[in-house]
């Protein structure tokens, strides 16, 4: 009998003794009296043969781990690779050190098959996207080291719209948060009119000017982003084929999905919007435009912009703009970057942003992004009719939820 049998013998043992303590005392119950003598001495036997065998299951348990213990320093002293030694360094690579890709693999791919969800825990850096930072996959914890991404990229490079914004970890399923709604300031001092003023300063014992803000209970849920592919059964099979497939395809769709719901939440939370035309007259381009949502925001929510969210075409369109003197480009020419940062903030050109309208805002300190978990990678043949094709489907999934503490700091602006 081997040592996972005899445990579950033990096991079995146990909970037949405790059973029959129970059918003992559920007999005095169920007559409404107490435990005679005899009854009393079974009920203590049969405690302490389940004490005695529990003993003996937590005594099998011990020497078991230390053989383990015997078995790694052994694997470590022979200078045999153990699974600390080369820690996964991205999504698709944790997937298939994982278990349950491990135990897919072992079992072959015959019959309907899960591989169970494996999670990866992962923040956004400053433009380089996903970085692992630990997977969770079916039996336990899998150590991997942070992803490092380089000190320097090239200035042209989108970044993620999620890493504008503040960072939250969130603990529940929704978040309660206060919505800045509106702000008065009642100062006692008037513009400048190079004539002194009594209003200019409170009097000493006088009524000090009154700041009111105006706050709205809000919540907002942790939803779930997902995206799937389907895959043949021999990519699946093969490791770095499946690890790659992970990191650049699937992840990529999640991303763009995360992109598309961030911009779509802020849209709906009430932001404000500004015409150029309307603030500086005459006929405008894309830089009066992002320089009307700087204002806006400046002056309606008391907050400097920190980037602007702008469509493709209106980023080329901003690019390609020359001066009508010389015909020179303002952002440099063809063999030049163009210009990334109009007025000194920074540009993330994405296809989420809606085309004519860019969006300015103060992305870290007017909103907060929360993540509950990692991105959970999942595959399995039972969808549809995948079983009979040989067919994959491979699921990633992460759940996020963004609060707008104050909307007026994000502005869309016309061109």
């Amino acid at each position: 009998m081997g040592e996972r049998t005899a445990k579950e013998y033990l096991e079995a043992e146990v909970k037949r003794l405790v059973e029959q303590a129970r059918e003992v005392t559920r007999a005095a119950e169920a007559e409404n009296r107490t435990l005679t003598d005899d009854e009393r001495m079974k009920v203590e036997g049969l405690i302490a043969d389940t004490n005695t065998l529990k003993s003996r299951i937590a005594e099998q348990d011990d020497n078991r781990r230390l053989l383990e213990a015997i078995e790694g320093a052994s694997s470590v002293a022979s200078g045999e690779p153990t699974q600390t030694d080369e820690p996964a360094k991205s999504i698709g690579e944790g997937f298939v050190k994982s278990d349950g890709y491990k135990r897919l693999k072992a079992r072959g791919l015959t019959g309907n098959w899960t591989s169970g969800p494996v999670e990866v825990g992962a923040k956004l850096t400053d433009g380089a996207g996903l970085s692992v930072e630990s997977i969770t996959a079916a039996g336990g914890l899998l150590p991997l080291q942070p992803q490092v991404a380089p000190l320097l990229g090239p200035v042209e490079e989108p970044l993620s719209i999620a890493a504008l914004f503040g960072q939250g970890t969130a603990t529940q399923n929704s978040i309660v948060y206060l919505e800045e709604t509106t702000t008065q300031t009642l100062l006692g001092f008037q513009p400048y009119s190079g004539q002194s003023s009594e209003a200019d300063v409170t009097a000493e014992g006088g009524v000090k000017p009154a700041v009111f803000v105006d706050f709205t209970k809000r919540s907002t849920s942790i939803e779930k982003i997902a995206a799937f592919l389907p895959i043949s059964d021999e990519m699946l099979e093969d490791e770095p084929q499946i690890s790659t497939y992970i990191n650049g395809r699937l992840t990529m769709f999640v991303r763009q999905a995360e992109e598309s719901y961030l911009v779509n939440k802020l849209l709906g939370s009430g932001i404000a919007t500004a015409d150029a035309s309307d603030l500086f007259g005459g006929t405008n381009n894309t830089f009066d435009a992002i320089a009307a949502g700087i204002l806006t925001c400046q002056t309606g929510a008391g907050m400097n912009p920190d980037a602007v969210l702008i469509h493709p075409v209106d980023f080329w369109k901003m690019a390609t703009t020359k001066d009508g003197v010389n015909g020179g480009y303002y952002s440099g020419g063809p063999y030049a970057s163009p210009a990334s940062s109009p007025w000194g903030i920074r540009t993330v050109v994405t296809r989420e942003a809606i085309l004519g309208f860019p969006l300015v805002g103060a992305f870290r300190e007017a909103a907060t992004l929360w993540r509950k978990g990692g991105l959970s990678v999942e595959a399995s043949n039972s969808h549809s009719d995948y079983f009979r094709k040989n067919l994959t489907a491979l699921r990633a999934e992460e759940r996020l939820g963004l609060t707008v503490l104050r909307p007026k700091a994000f502005v869309k602006v016309s061109i």
